[in-house]
């Protein structure tokens, strides 16, 4: 017995003489990077469809693209058709990767797959900065504890995956490598190590601020934790640790300034106001540490008190003068990152988050949001850590940077749906916190060894789970990811690609904008996209959720050639209704625009799956009704409508739809929008509010292409919806052109836009060859909301085709370069402002040579009229959009092309009217006028054909 006790204290003795720090120095880090790989992995799994997930992704492969050629690109020329735009995003988001494809390039690697890996590539650094971050702010096991939840964690995935190449990735991983080497500078003493730490530093947080424009989050938290901890230290009479910081901190924060401002002329940093007004308040603070350093002279530093004084004078003078200076925006400087306009209200990552939104983006499994609440224990424990300090007047500064972190990145996650990724930073550091500490209590136990080791194997049994579930949870839910782009969009856009002009522009809902510009679909311009021209994105939706004149806008304007309509927007409609200005606040939020019945079960009843509803036409006391059965309730539509038949048939209307039957399906239709455009051009529903105005409106949309759920239309502004020949004394429609001479009326339907002076000529054909060729109409005028017919005198001879074409002034031609004014690029919609001038230089192509143009400046302003509400958030507010073009200001005329090219460059000016057109707005609507755009654009003019009629 004696013997065997000997042996268990000999072998007590062996295990404790182990030192298991030592290899944990290598152990823990090999982990982390095997960690990595798994991030790295669940990320790239998105990686194998053909195109990517993210809409925005493919705007950033364009000019990412751009990069790879010329390395600072500055316009992309396919947005905002016909005038393009100067790149809004920082370059550096464009060039690192760039930079990359370089160095991979060599290894036989395609530029596609390098943009679809930089993503992972970035949740793969991202994870071993937050390792090494978590290990510098608490300890290993609080690293490699946040390793592994960043990993799997949703809520860092959905910006790291691949397909999403958005800038907020990139900027929190240079933001914790930034953190991380600041602490290091900070704490070493040695000069060489300190200069090195010093440089990263620099260098990270300049790079923080090329890839995002939202990366003055990442300079306010380093201004707000070193004006903290400043402070702090100080009113604790530490002044000779203030001094130490200042003359640390404050050169390379300025360092971070002054390059980042320096990099703004070339556009690889792009925030360069919110870099002035970080310099402001970091002057400030510098003053205040001056004050603090050397004002004891004259001030009472003598106790707590009195120091706490001082800065509190010196602080509330400070916020007093901050107020002065940028008035009340002081209190909303981020306001302008989430639903600030009515098209922010309708994008669901703008949108207010919810707790449903952080469970889900902050779960292990499903919506648990367990990764959030435990979160919540970690930073309780970083605020008991630092309050213990103060108990001791020490002001810690790492636990001080966390409670920084922590607050600014929750507080603006509650703000917006989108900024639950910027969050993901703080909310895995801190939850790695919280795991950290247990295992560093079972480290610091004076047990036995093997009782230490019990405990933190029953940690380990407790915790693993969490990985290894989130990890397989987001890997299979990243697997299953399926292409964006639907086969009816791909066909679609290879169409357009492959059958139009490469200066035709095209649009639809501005979703899909990015697709319609993307090299690897349409590859053509668009009207609207997810980044620009949102002021446009109400015009479209007033055209596609009215009827009529009402909806009618000048898409010739933007020389729109093509529209898409896709069935699938019929969930979109509440936000393009409300837009459109159709329907309130409150109906976007609590009525259904669009119920399909998808489903048909009956030989007059449909089902519908998304909203888990019949619909029955049923026969009652001999007449028929149609019966909408929600649950135990029921109602009867406005009407119901039988699309085979034409059948009407009347309702009660207490449900306030109207049913559209179709042969396999149904749709039920909120009163307010159930006549309008989308239904005629999306569900070919060719109902109106207005006589002939279907069929008008098929005269300028004329289907080119369908795949049976996507249909795409050639717009014309000016079409032919009848004609009328006089025969017997009488006026009869024909279908088509006929041989002889006779008398006839044309029924032209102008599209949002004036017939001017125009000339309508006959042409027939035989073949493709012309031989004949009349004019039969000059001076042609038509108020496009009040239609007359034109008559004519037709002498048609034997061809095998007509033509009638209509002639007059238009806008051609689009934009191949970014306008310069002054030599210096400017916005191809906002050339000059009221009252300007200067040199403009600009570059165009066009479909054909012209020998006679004009160069105006044209001067549009897009702006809401609230038609209900007391106020812009009550529920009950609805806003109607409008589109004015307000003046038209002659640069040059008799200009001409060269092999479809034109260069102009001349001396321009704008008088003053922008202004008196909004102050007339004001005079006239009052606090309900809201502007949406104001626009002065370099337009073409030239006689213009516009084909009415072909047959």
């Amino acid at each position: 017995m004696v013997g065997t006790k000997a042996k268990e204290k000999n072998k007590e003795k062996s295990i404790s003489s182990f030192d298991f720090s030592k290899i944990r120095v290598y152990i823990l880090p090999l982990t982390v990077i095997l960690i990595a790989i798994i991030g790295y992995k669940i990320r790239a799994a998105t990686g194998q469809t053909r195109y990517f997930i993210d809409p925005d992704t493919f705007y950033h492969f364009e000019i990412y693209k751009q990069a790879v050629q010329e390395w600072v690109p500055k316009y992309y020329p396919l947005a905002d058709a016909p005038f393009g735009s100067l790149i809004g995003e920082p370059l550096g988001l464009y060039i690192i990767p760039a930079l990359l494809y370089r160095f991979l390039s060599v290894l036989g690697l395609e530029a596609i797959e390098v943009f679809k890996m930089w993503p992972p590539i970035v949740g793969f650094f991202s994870i071993i900065g937050a390792y090494f971050l978590g290990r510098k702010l608490h300890s290993d096991w609080a690293g490699i504890w946040a390793a592994l939840v960043m990993m799997f964690s949703v809520a860092h995935w959905t910006r790291t995956f691949s397909g999403n190449a958005r800038g907020d990735g990139p900027f929190l991983m240079f933001f914790l490598y930034a953190v991380l080497f600041m602490f290091y500078y900070l704490e070493i003493n040695e000069i060489k190590r300190k200069a090195v730490f010093g440089s990263l530093f620099v260098i990270s947080g300049v790079l923080m601020l090329s890839v995002w424009n939202g990366s003055p989050f990442g300079l306010m938290v380093l201004l707000g934790f070193a004006s903290l901890y400043a402070v702090g230290t100080f009113i604790f009479g530490k002044v000779e640790d203030v001094k130490k910081f200042a003359k640390e901190f404050y050169p390379s924060y300025l360092a971070i300034l002054l390059i980042g401002y320096a990099l703004t002329s070339s556009g690889i940093v792009k925030v360069g106001g919110h870099i002035r007004f970080a310099f402001e308040v970091f002057l400030g603070l510098a003053l205040l540490t001056l004050i603090m350093l050397y004002g004891g002279k004259y001030l009472n530093y003598s106790d707590k008190t009195h120091r706490f004084g001082v800065v509190a004078v010196v602080v509330l003078l400070g916020f007093t003068g901050a107020y002065l200076y940028v008035g009340p925006k002081l209190f909303s400087l981020m306001s302008g990152a989430y639903q600030s306009t009515q098209v922010y209200e309708t994008v669901q990552e703008l949108a207010k988050t919810t707790w449903e939104d952080v469970k889900r983006y902050y779960s292990v499994r499903g919506t648990d949001g367990l990764l959030f609440l435990l979160s919540l224990l970690g930073i309780a424990i970083v605020i008991f850590r630092f309050l213990k300090a103060l108990s001791q007047n020490k002001v810690d500064a790492k636990n001080l940077f966390l409670l920084v972190f922590y607050g600014l990145s929750v507080y603006l996650m509650w703000t917006a749906v989108r900024f639950l990724f910027l969050a993901s930073g703080a909310v895995l550091l801190t939850f790695g916190i919280f795991v950290g500490e247990l295992f560093g209590i079972v480290e610091a136990m004076q047990e036995k060894v093997s009782t230490k080791a019990l405990y933190a194997t029953l940690l380990i049994l407790l915790f693993i789970p969490i990985p290894i579930v989130g990890a397989n949870t987001t890997y299979n839910s990243a697997k299953v990811s399926g292409e964006a782009v639907t086969p009816s969009w791909e066909e679609t856009l290879k169409w357009l690609r492959e059958s139009t002009n490469e200066y035709d522009t095209a649009t639809s809902w501005w979703d899909y904008g990015y697709w319609i510009e993307s090299s690897l679909l349409g590859n053509r311009r668009a009207s609207a996209d997810g980044g620009h021209a949102r002021d446009r994105d109400y015009i479209i939706a007033r055209f596609l959720a009215n009827d009529g004149n009402h909806s009618e806008v000048d898409f010739e304007s933007w020389q729109l050639n093509y529209f898409i309509a896709w069935i699938q927007d019929w969930a979109k409609f509440n936000a393009i209704s409300y837009l459109g200005g159709a329907i309130t606040r409150y109906e976007r939020d609590n009525r259904g625009m669009i119920l399909p019945f998808d489903q048909k079960i009956g030989e007059n009843s449909y089902y519908s799956r998304y909203a888990g509803i019949q619909f029955h036409i049923i026969e009652q006391e001999g007449k028929k009704i149609g019966v909408i059965v929600a649950g135990n309730q029921q109602g009867e539509p406005v009407q119901t409508i039988n699309m085979q038949t034409g059948e009407v048939i009347p309702g009660s209307g207490n449900f306030p739809y109207v049913v559209y039957a179709f042969s396999n399906y149904a749709v039920a239709v909120y009163y307010k929008v159930a006549t309008s455009n989308f239904l005629k051009l999306a569900f070919g529903i060719p109902i109106s509010s207005e006589a002939e105005f279907s069929g008008k409106l098929r005269s300028n949309f004329r289907i080119v292409k369908s795949t049976g759920d996507l249909s795409t239309y050639e717009f014309v502004p000016f079409g032919l919806y009848r004609i009328e020949i006089y025969e017997n004394n009488t006026w009869k429609s024909v279908s088509k052109l006929i041989p002889g001479n006779y008398k006839a009326r044309l029924y032209i339907s102008a599209f949002g836009r004036d017939v001017k002076d125009a000339v309508i000529k006959l042409r027939a054909y035989d073949g493709d060859r012309i031989v004949s060729e009349q004019v039969i109409a000059q001076n042609v005028n038509i108020n496009h909301l009040n239609e007359i017919p034109i008559e004519v005198s037709l002498e048609v001879p034997n061809a095998t085709r007509y033509q009638l074409v209509l002639i007059q002034e238009g806008p051609v031609g689009a934009l191949t370069e970014a306008p310069k004014l002054n030599g210096n690029l400017v916005s191809p919609i906002r050339i000059l402002n009221d009252g300007q001038s200067g040199e403009l230089e600009l570059k165009a192509g066009f479909r054909r040579d012209y020998s006679k143009m004009d160069l105006y400046l044209r001067a549009t302003v897009i702006y809401l009229v609230r038609t209900q509400g007391e106020n812009r958030d009550d529920p009950k507010a609805a806003f109607e959009p409008h589109m004015d073009i307000i003046h038209y200001e002659k640069v040059a005329g008799g200009l001409s092309t060269t092999n479809k090219e034109l260069y102009f460059k001349g001396q321009v000016s704008f008088p003053e009217v922008i202004q008196p057109y909004i102050e007339k707005l004001n005079g006239e609507y009052g606090d309900k006028v809201e502007v949406r755009g104001i626009r002065v654009e370099p337009v073409f003019i030239a006689d213009k054909e516009y084909i009415l009629y072909e047959g």
